[in-house]
């Protein structure tokens, strides 16, 4: 988000250090560790307020600290405007929301107060997000490969390179670009094709992306020979991939890779108004695990080392399929001198947290068998940590090893009843397997009952339970998760989700037909400045069902304009238009749908819904 100005607003209290003791001789002191544990492409770390262990995404790209509207209710925090700072958008600057915490705790400080800007956000955890005003209270190191972050004091360094780790690795550095002219963010500048690109550094950022614009003047469309589309993915529109000849990092270079191309600015903004607010490029978190990266805000530089695999693009088509872009060529000219107390040049962890957080990065980087290996030493060393069979099970679904997942899970439960999480991937595994026992009914359900009495009343969940409720059939409880959801969010943007929900689900039961197109008319007139593919795709399924064929279409059509590869409405237009007789283009329709999702015929089938 973008700042006018600061003015009053609290920062973190205060840090009381030491000196060093041996001076002349460049030291890092540290100031403390942050233990990250990566979902995915998210790093996840913790913090307390008001005495209590809450969740946050580490996003080196919030230029403050935000908590989500719902987690600031849920902890009953005082919310009060912003005074002196305003959030700029589409419809220009407003004061923003603020969130004061009394008791706040985090990197193993003292207690303090801190405040928190509140934005609109589905998720209650994470509860929101820990920006550069907590980040930029010292030297930051990100090894996030190895689930940790590093806060250090740098003491009678004078300039000297500061990539301590690199005894026997070369490093490379850029500088940083200043943070007043970045509105906070950690800019420098690389070089693709040639031509010299601003870069934002910014784990919040899931992947690396380039934008429209920037790719445009080095000759890159959309269109362009080798171009892909990878469809739309949330806010962010359509997604392309390209073939692109250089990317270049201070010393660090690497040919004949792959980025990722999209406009910057989301399509609904939230403290942007376009791409000019952006740099050329997002350096995110697939960049983020392949490095190890020091931000020297004393010296004004990056330090930073490749740690090898894929540089760009985890998770997508072409490192799934082995076409992983090259590895970096380095510039080994140096080696840092500087060194950290308490850091040894190899850091293997050997304790079952360590392993875990490690072996979740791994996972983040679809090593898998480095990742089952890591927790399952975990799991030895910490039998009775629930936290371990639960990440270790989760990572036997992402292979695809149900029995073994399921296991982990039960184990996980046992250990901890009241895990949510847990309950909830259990019955969403058991839910998944298309040759399901149909005993395994009763099983879904108990996880599903756990979950709705241990989830807070506002809490996102209660959607997702709607959804599993409807596809058990029992309509009544999956009707009474959503209105739950929805009476405990009255924010319009929030309601347009619920409404959503609760129109598809009327929808995909067959059940209260026009009340399930009010909540749909409804959501709309909340987003109409926007019209949203999601709630059109709910829509057009109630005309179908209501028999109402040329609706349908027509929805479904404005909805695929927006989104291409939305599998439901292709395969919903296709059954409308075969019911029109129009049995060629209807064909065509199921046939694109069934190539984008091949389990999508089975899906509509079990709505008793069929060509």
């Amino acid at each position: 988000m973008r700042t006018r100005h600061l003015g009053c607003m609290a920062a973190l209290a205060a840090l009381s250090l030491s000196t060093a003791t041996a001076a002349g001789h460049c030291t890092l002191q540290t100031i403390g560790v942050l233990p990250v544990e990566m979902q995915g492409l998210r790093p996840i770390v913790s913090a307390k307020i008001n005495g209590v262990t809450v969740r946050f995404i580490l996003d080196s790209g919030a230029f403050y600290s935000t908590i989500w509207r719902s987690a600031a209710t849920r902890y009953q925090l005082p919310v009060t405007s912003g005074g002196a700072i305003y959030v700029e958008n589409a419809g220009g600057a407003s004061r923003a929301a603020v969130a004061t915490v009394k008791s706040f705790e985090f990197l193993g400080l003292p207690p303090s107060s801190a405040q928190f800007l509140v934005v609109n956000g589905l998720s209650d955890d994470p509860a929101g997000l820990i920006g550069q005003n907590l980040l930029k209270i010292s030297d930051v190191e990100y090894d996030l490969a190895n689930g940790i972050v590093r806060f250090f004091k740098p003491i009678d360094c004078n300039g000297q390179p500061l990539a301590y780790w690199a005894v026997s690795t070369p490093y490379t550095s850029v500088e940083l670009q200043s943070m007043e002219t970045t509105n906070n963010h950690l800019g420098a500048t690389a070089i693709i094709n040639g031509r010299r690109m601003s870069v934002w550094l910014d784990t919040g950022s899931t992947r690396s992306l380039l934008s429209l614009d920037a790719a445009a003047r080095i000759g890159i469309t959309p269109t362009s020979p080798g171009v892909t589309s990878l469809g739309t993915r949330g806010n962010m529109g359509e997604i392309w991939i390209a073939p692109v000849a250089s990317f270049q990092l201070g010393g660090e270079k690497v040919e004949h890779t792959h980025l990722l191309i999209a406009r910057l600015a989301p399509q609904h903004p939230v403290g942007y108004a376009s791409d000019s607010e952006f740099p050329d490029m997002m350096l995110g978190e697939d960049f983020f695990l392949s490095h190890r990266i020091y931000v020297a805000y004393s010296q004004h530089k990056i330090y930073f080392t490749y740690n090898g695999g894929p540089l760009f693009n985890l998770n997508l088509p072409q490192v799934l399929s082995g076409k992983a872009p090259p590895p970096a060529t380095l510039d080994a000219s140096a080696h840092a001198p500087a060194t950290a107390d308490g850091q040894a040049e190899s850091e293997v962890p050997t304790d079952a947290d360590g392993l875990r957080r490690q072996g979740m990065a791994y996972a983040s980087m679809h090593e898998f068998n480095r990742a089952l290996a890591d927790l399952t030493r975990a799991c030895k060393l910490a039998p009775t940590d629930a936290r371990n069979y639960y990440d270790r099970g989760m990572i036997y679904r992402q292979e695809g090893e149900f029995k073994s997942a399921l296991k982990d899970l039960g184990a996980a439960i046992e250990l901890q009843p009241d895990d949510i999480d847990a309950h909830l991937a259990r019955a969403l595994l058991l839910q998944s397997q298309p040759e399901a026992d149909p005993a395994a009914a009763a099983d879904i359900k108990s996880d599903l009952d756990a979950v709705g009495g241990l989830a807070a009343p506002a809490a996102s969940v209660h959607l997702m339970l709607g959804n599993a409720y409807e596809k058990l059939g029992d309509y009544p409880d999956a009707l009474g998760q959503i209105d739950q959801w929805l009476d405990t969010h009255p924010l319009k943007g929030d309601q347009a989700t619920g409404l959503n929900s609760r129109c598809w689900l009327r929808a995909a039961a067959n059940r209260d037909l026009n009340e399930a197109l009010n909540d749909c008319n409804h959501a709309l007139d909340l987003t109409w400045s926007t019209p949203d593919s999601a709630i059109l795709d709910s829509r057009g399924l109630v005309y179908l069902r209501l028999g109402r064929l040329q609706r349908a279409v027509r929805d479904y059509d404005v909805a695929l304009k927006i989104n291409p590869n939305i599998s439901p409405s292709l395969y919903g237009r296709g059954l409308a238009e075969l019911r029109l007789g129009q049995q060629a283009q209807g064909q065509k329709d199921l046939a694109a749908a069934e190539k984008l999702d091949s389990g999508i015929a089975r899906r509509f089938a079990a709505m008793g819904l069929a060509p």
